[in-house]
């Protein structure tokens, strides 16, 4: 049971963003956000991982879940679709494997929608603190800040994360 909970926690994190700079930052919360404009269904954003784009039909089977969970974790904020012009939701793969994660959260191991939110939350906040303190200009070369990047990419390793 525990390599099991080993192998869901590396899942989250690596769906939480770990090493993808394109969904690096936390979401704006709901009221500042912009409208985001996806590419065309069959089209993928170049260069990153975000190539399958599927309509929220098709995501619900995927994920297997009803659409209406799909809005619900939507309204959440666990899962960000991307938008089509005409306001459609797009789901990613990645997107798909977090509405996967989300659910086996909440149905296998009790843990309600607030918690897997701030699971999810946490684990991007350190990775965008390991990054500050990595990439820093101001912090090149400074030994506590190495030293802080250290500890925690350990912290975030002994988590399942691929660091």
């Amino acid at each position: 049971m525990a390599t099991e909970f080993d192998r869901i926690l590396s899942e989250i994190l690596s769906a939480a963003g770990l090493g993808d700079e394109f969904r690096q930052a936390l979401p704006a919360p709901r009221s500042e956000r912009e409208p985001a404009v996806s590419a065309p269904q069959d089209v993928g954003y170049a260069g990153d991982r975000y190539e399958a784009v599927y309509v929220i039909s098709v995501a619900a089977r995927l994920a297997s879940m009803h659409p209406n969970t799909l809005r619900k974790y939507d309204r959440e904020g666990l899962v960000s679709p991307s938008r089509s012009e005409g306001r459609q939701r797009l789901y990613s793969d990645t997107d798909v494997q977090r509405l996967q994660i989300v659910r086996t959260l909440a149905d296998r191991y009790g843990i309600n929608l607030s918690g897997v939110r701030l699971v999810m939350d946490l684990v991007r906040l350190v990775t965008g603190v390991v990054n500050l303190l990595e990439n820093s200009e101001e912090l090149k070369g400074k030994a506590t800040a190495e030293v802080a990047a250290r500890e925690l990419r350990r912290m975030l390793a002994s988590l399942g994360a691929q660091t």
